[in-house]
Formats: structure tokens, C-alpha cells, sequence
């Protein structure tokens, strides 16, 4: 039992040795530790650009970005476990389920490691940061929908998982948004096809061999959407089913020219990972609050500007305010 115990001590001090490199991390004052839903998608490569630029910006500041290769919050758990012992000054982490991701985030708090969320949020943390606010994204999601399939219709969802909590919030603002303004779009099956292009291709597939009254897909998730873009592509029926979505112009462009896809929904994702590192170091350095400004970066590299509301101190993206507006509490 022992030498087992060793065993997996010896583990975690390794990983730990290999996420902070010793120079880097005894050196910097703010150590940070970003963690994505998963590494290795085009996304989290894009995102990473941005925490890269911004971290080559803050001297005092090491970040070092790690993270599952595949999108479950049990290894994002286990990570988390073993980063702990290191004690980097914050961990932020784009949980890839809300509940199931609270308990190490306290304990890491309770070492007197700061928390906060990204991308995905936490139920225990100090604060959200949200690039794209999830009602817009729903709203834009419908109108671009009926845009092409009119106001009625039988619609599909295809999202990443059912835990992941951004994915949830942006089901529940299209649902909202489509009982509110289009009662005659019917969303009738949400099917989770994790973070792979392949699964989302065989889930259109079987919808629209099995859904002959199928009139458009939501496809949520940067990998999904060509997924269901080439499945409507080959089955002939680019034009009669709307495919709407959140990806990237390196994996839609051609969907896009051939006109099988009309539109693809997308934000600068190096932003996210800018803002993440600001909000971070801001934390670190200040401490955040509602109502409390901050500067994210270089002047007008983030525009709008960002800020915290809530009681939750949820840091919102806030594109309806000309000018980049005031932090606004709700």
C-alpha cells in the first residue's frame, strides 16, 4: 500500500514538474494553468493563439495550457487533481460539465489556488468568462434557421454533450427564442454527437434517412457542424435542409462556396483566450467585482469592451452597447 501511495505521489509530482517548467514557474509572480474542454480541435488551437499573445504582453505572468484529449469532465477532474500539488495561483478551466467539476474546484480553493471558468461554466468559481453572450447566440441561431426553412417546420439539434454548459445554455436560448417568436419550428430530437466530426455526420445521416419532414440542423460545436454539412451534402438535399451552426472558415469554407451551408455563426476565437489570460492576471493582480472596470489588453484590442454582472460575477461580452458601454449589473 505504500509503495503504491509513492507510487502515485511520484506521479503527481512528475506532472507536475512537466506542466511547470521549474525556471518559468519559480520565476513568474502570477502563475496560471488554462484548461480547455479538450486539446487538439481547431478551436481550442485558435484560442490558444490569443492566450499566447496576451500572456507575451504580461512579463509577470506564466501560463501554462493543458487539457484532456477528450471532452470529459472525468479527466478534466484527474488533471485538476494532479495540478493542485504544484500550486499554480490560479486554475480556469472550460468545464466540460457544470456540476461534476465543483468539488476539485474547491478544493483547489481551499489550497489557495484562485478559480474561475471559461467557455464552459462551473457552479463553484470565482468568475465566468464568456466571450459571446448566450441569448444572442441563440436568437441569431433561430433567425438564421428560419431565414431559410421559414417559420415552421421540424428542426434538429446537434450539440456536443448534454453537460457541457454552454452547450445547455445555448439550447436553452434557442428554445426560447423559438417558443417566443416561431411556435411553428418544432425541435424534435437534440442528439449529442461529443466533439467529432464523424459522429455528427452519422447522427444527420440517420436524421434524415429517419426524418423525412426534417426541415433544417442546428449543428452547436466547431467539429459538428461540417459533420452535418457533408451528410446533407451527399444525400442530395443541400437547399431543402437549412444547416446552421458555430464553426470555423477553415472548416466550413467550402460548404460555404458550393452553397450547401448559407451562413456559419463564428467569433474571433483568439479574443476568448486574450480575455481569459487578462481577466486571470486581473483577478490575480486586483481582484474583480461587479461594477468594478478593468482593462482587458491593449487599447481596442478587445471591442467591445468586457464586463463582470451578477451576482455570480459572470464577465459578459456585452455587443449591444455602442462604444463597448459600462459594466451593468442584472
Amino acid at each position: 500500500m505504500n509503495s503504491l501511495l509513492t507510487s502515485i505521489f511520484s506521479c503527481a509530482w512528475m506532472l507536475s514538474i512537466a506542466l511547470f517548467p521549474p525556471s518559468s514557474f519559480a520565476e513568474a509572480k502570477y502563475r496560471i494553468v488554462i484548461m480547455p474542454k479538450l486539446v487538439g480541435i481547431s478551436y481550442y488551437d485558435s484560442v490558444k493563439m490569443g492566450i499566447d499573445e496576451a500572456a507575451g504582453e504580461l512579463p509577470e505572468v506564466a501560463v501554462t495550457w493543458t487539457g484532456p484529449t477528450r471532452d470529459q469532465v472525468e479527466k478534466q477532474i484527474e488533471m485538476i487533481e494532479q495540478i493542485i500539488p504544484g500550486k499554480p495561483d490560479l486554475i480556469a478551466v472550460a468545464a466540460n460539465d457544470l456540476i461534476a467539476i465543483g468539488p476539485v474546484l474547491e478544493k483547489a480553493k481551499a489550497a489557495g489556488i484562485h478559480v474561475m471558468s471559461w467557455d464552459g461554466d462551473a457552479r463553484f468559481r470565482e468568475f465566468f468568462a464568456n466571450l459571446v453572450d448566450f441569448d444572442d447566440f441563440g436568437s441569431q441561431m433561430v433567425e438564421a434557421l428560419q431565414e431559410e426553412t421559414g417559420p415552421a417546420g421540424d428542426i434538429v439539434i446537434v450539440t456536443t454533450t448534454f453537460t457541457a454548459p454552454n452547450q445547455a445554455s445555448w439550447i436553452k436560448a434557442i428554445k426560447k427564442h423559438i417558443y417566443a417568436k416561431y411556435p411553428g419550428l418544432k425541435i424534435v430530437d437534440i442528439r449529442a454527437a461529443g466533439e467529432s466530426t464523424e459522429e455528427a455526420y452519422r447522427i444527420a445521416q440517420d436524421c434524415l434517412k429517419t426524418m423525412p419532414n426534417l426541415k433544417g440542423i442546428i449543428a452547436l460545436g466547431v467539429p459538428n457542424v461540417p459533420g452535418v454539412a457533408r451528410a446533407v451534402k451527399e444525400a442530395g438535399m443541400a437547399g431543402r435542409v437549412a444547416v446552421i451552426g458555430n464553426s470555423t472558415p477553415d472548416l466550413m469554407r467550402t460548404f460555404l462556396k458550393e452553397g450547401t451551408v448559407k451562413k456559419v455563426h463564428l467569433w474571433n476565437a483568439p479574443d476568448h483566450g486574450y480575455l481569459t489570460v487578462y481577466s486571470a492576471y486581473r483577478l490575480l493582480r486586483d481582484g474583480v467585482a461587479p461594477g468594478k472596470e478593468f482593462a482587458a489588453g491593449q487599447p481596442d484590442r478587445l471591442s467591445p469592451r468586457y464586463g463582470v454582472r451578477g451576482s455570480g460575477l459572470s464577465l459578459v461580452h456585452r455587443p449591444d452597447v455602442p462604444g463597448g458601454g459600462r459594466f451593468h449589473r442584472v
